[in-house]
């Protein structure tokens, strides 16, 4: 029997902003949150190199 290896997609912010942007939401932190929690992103944090950065993971890719 195989597993399947599965990778999440990660995304920045501007990412997400630019998804976002082009459906028409407003340009603020807290809109493109919403939009992101409602189409299927996770928001995460991960430490690179002692500093802490936001990521969104998509939920989409983690169900098999």
């Amino acid at each position: 029997i195989q597993i399947p290896i599965i990778t999440m997609e990660e995304f920045t912010y501007e990412e997400i902003r630019a998804k976002a942007l082009k459906q028409g939401v407003k340009d603020n932190i807290f809109q493109v949150g919403m939009w992101a929690q409602f189409n299927g992103y996770m928001k995460c944090k991960r430490r690179r190199k002692g500093k802490v950065y936001t990521i969104y993971v998509a939920l989409r890719r983690l169900a098999y």
